[in-house]
């Protein structure tokens, strides 16, 4: 520990290395180091504003020194200091502490203030009227933290701020928060900020009433930013699960119907849907890398049947059933398509039946992809067993690599 006498020395004729050595020293005796909270060089006040040895008496003007450096370097400190200390008016070094946060939460630097307001944010010890303070604050980096997730913001304290936001940018931290109520939840989407309520609606733990989740369903269908957190959200209603899969981008689509906590009808009627929609007629410009990703969406949202397929083979869709035959089936891509390319009749009958087709579906895809072989009865599926079918698929696929 540097002795008393030695700081005195330093203190009375020691250079500004020597000082602020000293000032960054945390077994400099306190009363060396409040001297130096007034010392002019800024270097030497930025390393007290930064020792844990420094007396809390230091903190006010430290809290008020015209450096911005200074200031920060005693954000950083009080910050890691914050989580230990009573509560305010418990203690009388404590609310200097306290005291000097407040301060330092409304400095003009935003970095200053934000760092205060991240290390308060999830504290319950925090002076309360300090934490309403900062989410009043128009600096959203600053107010953020403490909107999204200070525990001493109250059901009213949110509402006022959202019948009041002091920027738009505090709806949509607000509405980020864990665990909001149907209440707030309420007043964000009656604010009509679609910012928030995209950032609402991809809140899992916020509570949603039916009736609003159905009106922000409808107006989905023109706000595309909504779609992808409706379609994720956890606990969606079964009917408007339903009424998405009618509009939701085709992306979408698959996601919505993979879901599994969709009672048994709602699923069936969304895959219907995604059959409609995706299996419809051949786009305008539509590659046969379009069909094939066409088709695996189809695969993934559960709508690759032999409905499907059939529908798509009687439509003359040759690029997506030879997709959808690959995926269904389960065999190589080139072995379906070297069977395509050679006409084999018998080689397509085989796959269609590998991939579950029934007769209707099978007979279509055979006359699409293989026109003009001999008729169905002579090539259909139950007349190619399991061992012709590896072989014929064997070959095919040997054929396609030369």
């Amino acid at each position: 520990m540097t002795d008393l006498k030695r700081a005195a020395r330093i203190l009375g004729d020691g250079g500004a290395g020597a000082r602020r050595a000293l000032a960054a020293d945390p077994a400099a005796p306190p009363e060396a180091l409040y001297y130096l909270v007034g010392d002019a060089e800024p270097a030497v006040r930025s390393a007290v504003a930064a020792n844990p040895a420094t007396p809390p008496h230091g903190y006010a003007a430290l809290a008020a020194d015209e450096e911005a450096a200074v200031r920060s370097a005693l954000a950083r400190r009080l910050a890691t200091l914050a989580p230990g200390l009573p509560p305010a008016q418990s203690d009388r070094l404590a609310d200097m502490a306290w005291s000097a946060l407040a301060q330092l939460a409304a400095d003009t630097a935003e970095e200053i203030a934000a760092t205060i307001a991240e290390a308060l944010a999830g504290l319950p010890g925090a002076p309360r009227d300090l934490v309403r303070r900062i989410a009043a604050d128009r600096r959203i980096r600053v107010a953020g933290p403490v909107l999204r997730l200070s525990p001493l913001l109250t059901e009213d304290d949110l509402l006022g701020l959202v019948a009041a936001p002091p920027v738009a940018a505090t709806l949509t931290a607000i509405a980020r928060r864990p665990a909001i109520s149907e209440q707030v939840a309420d007043a964000l989407v009656e604010t009509g900020d679609a910012a928030a309520i995209a950032a609402l609606l991809g809140n899992g733990s916020a509570a949603l009433r039916e009736s609003t989740l159905d009106a922000l369903v409808v107006q989905a269908a023109e706000r595309t930013a909504w779609q992808e957190p409706l379609v994720r959200r956890p606990a969606l209603p079964p009917r408007a699960a339903v009424a998405l899969a009618a509009f939701v981008a085709e992306d979408l689509l698959a996601l919505l119907a993979a879901r599994t906590d969709l009672p048994a009808a709602a699923a069936a009627a969304i895959r219907a849907t995604v059959a409609t929609r995706i299996a419809g007629p051949v786009r305008t410009g539509e590659t046969a890398e379009d069909a094939a990703a066409r088709a695996a969406m189809l695969r993934d949202a559960g709508a690759l049947d032999e409905t499907a397929m059939q529908r798509a083979a009687e439509a003359g869709q040759a690029a997506f059933v030879a997709a959808g035959l690959a995926l269904l089936s389960r065999l190589p891509r080139q072995a379906v398509d070297q069977a395509i390319a050679t006409r084999c009749a018998k080689s397509i009958a085989g796959m269609c039946g590998r991939a579950g087709l029934g007769t209707a579906a099978a007979r279509a895809v055979v006359a699409l992809l293989a026109p003009g072989m001999p008729g169905f009865a002579t090539v259909a599926p139950d007349l190619v067993g399991d061992g012709e079918l590896r072989w014929r698929v064997d070959a095919l696929a040997r054929a396609a690599t030369r």
